[in-house]
């Protein structure tokens, strides 16, 4: 049903619903049968015959005249057309326009019983320059927000937002929204709007990944809020649960007693034992824990803007006879950082292997010189790329990558995305960069080459790769990513007088690393933080299954996790 490519598909946010789901949630939202009924991206019109269907068996006789609808993309109009001809009036009832952009006063009715769909997923760096606009307007002047989401909120919050000002009293919205909304700090913002103007929320996070035939793995969640006040009330009851398909998300919704949270961070926690969750909590009371950010600060790697061009492998060097001062020491993947530590013999041997080692960084003489190799070589970028591209625009020069905050030497390095927990790798000497896959992780004040060491090694420990999988999310295919800002909140075990014990380690660690024995080498770290009273042993025993627990639980839907 849905004609875009991929990329357009991307461009609109457009991931049309299939119609099992969408029919769930009518039949939640609809109670009656004179309510009507807003989609505000209506898309290939979905929602409306769920929506239509759900009020025929209510008893309505032209449920037709109770579907509103906007949409910004030509062909959900033609689809509205083609389904629903001779019988829908679209006089001041279906609105070709961006949501954000619509006054109730624009419909023949201003307030509806209910708002529900599934709205799109841009993040604000591929929005518009007109819809960033639009957004702030939406901030400025709706009755619901009082401060900003934040600067990086995506496109489909503010379509959250804005609906609100479409409800009646004691309306009901139903949502199909992106995995995002139980993690970005903008999503949880926006539920404490929620949470002040309406009765009952329930968040349902479906393991099946309904968006695959429209070229998208998103985990999908489900907001439902009903009884809805246009004015403050106390907070309303909120529960979170993860189901596993339709008939799971159907029993879920009856579910009147679900447990109810103050926070919807708190659902992973619902996942595991009492005994994990009550090992967690008096861990989190001891001094010796604390925040990553105690001691570090973390920041995205270098943004080249074009990698396939900036960051190269040894044979591209030679076949465009590159000179080597314009080639810096790169890591272009975590997957080359092996073990503890990352040093020249170690960058040696990935560039042996004809890894992505090398930043292409020409100087300013060096590009006046068109005869030059380099020159050559970049200026296959073609005049309109170089133009259009946000990251070339941003610095003095298109063609040098290692301007400002890119230039910034890291400590060490986190992964961003990984199958298992998190690992941190020593930048010896600072002799290397990274590209925007890696974290940069620079100690907040300065330290011993073995302190750096022995905080790597912790990282390690089975606490922190709990910690991890609290603060980080699962990404499509189920691997763990971790944003800069979570991986600050990521909580370690670590005192001065463990540094010793813990970088004893680093050898036998860096074997079982190589062998992927990662239990094993969870393990030896545990066992120092047990000697030194930082943890129990019956506490990591709890955390071990717990992490288990956590990781099958964020690869359900994308495959099967039996590691332990």
């Amino acid at each position: 049903m849905n004609p875009h490519s991929l990329p357009k598909k991307r461009e609109l946010g457009a991931y049309y619903t299939p119609p099992e789901l969408s029919q769930v949630l009518a039949d939640w939202a609809i109670r009656s049968t004179n309510e009507d009924i807003l989609e505000p991206s209506f898309g290939g019109c979905g929602f409306f015959e769920s929506s239509i269907a759900r009020l025929r068996e209510l008893g309505s006789r032209v449920p037709e005249k109770q579907i509103y609808g906007v949409d910004i993309d030509e062909h959900a109009f033609q689809i509205l057309n083609s389904k629903f001809i001779n019988h829908i009036e679209s006089e001041k009832r279906f609105i070709q326009k961006d949501f954000i952009q619509v006054d109730p006063s624009e419909f023949l009715t201003n307030e509806f019983d209910v708002v529900l769909g599934n709205p799109p997923y841009v993040s604000m760096h591929n929005m518009t320059d007109e819809q960033r606009k639009s957004c702030n307007s939406v901030l400025r002047n709706s009755p619901f927000s009082a401060t900003t989401m934040g600067r990086n909120t995506s496109l489909w919050a503010f379509f959250l937002l804005h609906s609100l000002v479409f409800l009646k009293e004691g309306g009901r919205v139903a949502w199909v929204l992106p995995s995002s909304l139980l993690h970005a700090d903008y999503a949880e913002k926006l539920l404490e709007i929620h949470q002040k103007h309406f009765k009952r929320i329930k968040i349902l996070k479906l393991a099946e990944r309904f968006f695959k035939e429209e070229g998208a793995q998103e985990t999908s969640i489900i907001l439902l809020a009903e009884g809805f006040h246009k004015k403050e009330i106390s907070q309303s009851n909120l529960s979170v649960n993860v189901v596993g398909n339709v008939n799971d998300l159907k029993q879920a919704i009856a579910n009147v007693n679900a447990t109810t949270t103050l926070s919807v961070k708190d659902y992973k926690l619902d996942i595991i034992s009492s005994g994990a969750k009550l090992s967690y909590r008096n861990l989190l009371m001891k001094e010796t824990t604390k925040e990553l950010s105690e001691y570090v600060d973390i920041k995205i790697g270098m943004v080249t803007g074009a990698n396939n061009y900036f960051i190269i492998n040894r044979s591209t060097a030679e076949q465009h006879q590159l000179p080597e001062n314009v080639l810096k020491p790169v890591v272009g993947r975590f997957s080359y950082l092996q073990g503890i530590i990352h040093d020249k013999n170690r960058h040696k041997k990935s560039a042996n292997a004809d890894q992505r080692v090398y930043l292409v960084c020409p100087t300013e003489e060096q590009m006046t010189d068109t005869s030059s190799r380099v020159f050559q070589y970049l200026s296959e970028i073609s005049l309109e790329e170089r133009k259009t591209n946000r990251t070339f625009k941003k610095r003095p020069h298109w063609f040098a990558p290692g301007w400002g905050i890119d230039g910034l030497q890291a400590d060490c390095f986190l992964s961003y995305m990984i199958h298992r927990g998190p690992r941190m790798v020593v930048n010896t000497g600072k002799q290397f960069n990274c590209t925007n896959s890696i974290h940069k992780v620079i100690f907040n004040k300065p330290v011993s080459a073995k302190y750096k060491r022995a905080m790597a090694l912790t990282m390690l420990s089975t606490f922190t790769q709990f910690s991890a999988e609290l603060e980080g999310r699962a990404y499509s295919s189920g691997v763990l990513k971790i944003e800069p800002s979570a991986g600050r909140r990521i909580k370690v075990l670590f005192t001065e007088q463990c540094i010793d014990d813990l970088d004893s380690l680093r050898v036998q660690v860096e074997s079982t690393l190589a062998l992927e024995d990662f239990n094993s080498a969870a393990k030896m770290v545990d066992d120092v933080l047990i000697k030194h009273g930082l943890i129990t042993y019956e506490e990591c025993e709890y955390l071990v299954k717990a992490v288990h627990d956590l990781r099958r639980e964020r690869y359900k839907g994308a495959k099967k996790y039996n590691e332990y």
